[in-house]
């Protein structure tokens, strides 16, 4: 790699769309607010983004607040179209924490928004990771709870729920939208009892994890529930919860969609069923009609049997015979 296409850490642009497996701290970038120019990191906060142009600057100032007294970085990883990027450049140089910048072009947008917090893991210099949207419906003020729930039980991941002492999802917009999250939940749970036992809030976007826990090399996200992915595939973790409040979007359009809601259905159906089975099962749903239509086809075609002489028709041949003798 020559000079001009190194990362600039004074920019925090980082041009690289191929990422490495997940390191601490990245290998060529030096991590911020570490040795002499401050004390370690102790949380890198990952914020996925997709044309949140809007929702940029009140973000980037409330992290700024919540994380006062704590040592932490921002990486958002952005997926935009509509100047998300140019935005964060200029809000940066407003706010104490250090910013970075992964833009994913149009082509290398691979797995969704899971696929955007899988590569930011892979940038993390902390060695945790809070992973939070950019829409402010998740509270940054949320953030110190989480990490003071990682630090004091040990857990390698701490999700920020909506269905625990203290938590809310009034942010949930209709009655539709409240159905679909509370059964999307409860079908994980019921897919996944042992993994998923005493996680209240499978599908949440707000949650903390101990880099060193996870191998997130080892992710294959398809959609925008990475939690989910992360509780079915890793090990053993232990799992804390922390209630908070869904609020409502600040600004812009949701992300969620149709075509979101059946990649999950797909996702979850790929990993509950083992990948022999669902070979299996695609054979299978092309054998049984075939099976069906052949024995529906033989029973058309097939002949009449002929009708096999009873008792009476013996004695009537009987009798027919001694008349035939009696002339």
């Amino acid at each position: 790699m020559s000079a001009g296409e190194q990362p600039d850490d004074h920019t925090g642009m980082l041009r690289r769309p191929d990422l490495p497996r997940p390191r601490n701290p990245p290998d060529d970038e030096p991590a911020p607010a570490r040795g002499a120019r401050g004390p370690r990191l102790q949380v890198s906060v990952v914020v996925p983004t997709r044309n949140e142009v809007h929702n940029v600057a009140p973000l980037l100032r409330r992290l700024d607040a919540a994380l006062a007294g704590v040592a932490g970085e921002v990486i958002f990883v952005d997926d935009s179209d509509d100047g998300t990027q140019r935005e964060i450049e200029r809000v940066r140089a407003t706010v104490r924490l250090p910013v970075r910048i992964h833009h994913r072009a149009a082509g290398q947008r691979a797995g969704g928004l899971g696929g955007a917090v899988t590569e930011g893991f892979a940038l993390c210099a902390a060695p945790f990771a809070v992973i939070i949207d950019g829409d402010l419906q998740h509270p940054p003020e949320t953030i110190p709870d989480l990490l003071a729930a990682a630090v004091r039980d040990g857990a390698d991941v701490v999700v920020a729920s909506r269905y625990v002492a203290g938590g809310s999802a009034s942010g949930l917009s209709g009655l539709v939208r409240h159905f679909v999250s509370s059964g999307s939940n409860l079908l994980c749970r019921l897919a996944f009892p042992r993994r998923l036992r005493g996680v209240s809030d499978v599908m949440s976007g707000f949650f903390l994890v101990r880099v060193a826990a996870v191998d997130t090399a080892g992710l294959r996200p398809d959609g925008y529930k990475i939690l989910l992915e992360l509780l079915a595939t890793a090990g053993q973790l232990r799992v804390r919860e922390v209630g908070y409040t869904f609020a409502e979007r600040h600004a812009g359009a949701s992300n969620a969609s149709m075509t979101e809601g059946l990649r999950f259905a797909r996702r979850l159906f790929a990993l509950r069923v083992p990948r022999a089975a669902r070979f299996a099962l695609v054979g299978a749903s092309g054998t049984a009609p075939n099976l069906l239509g052949t024995a529906a086809l033989h029973r058309r075609v097939a002949p009449p049997r002929a009708a096999l002489p009873g008792r009476g028709d013996h004695r009537h041949a009987g009798r027919d015979r001694l008349e035939l003798r009696r002339l």
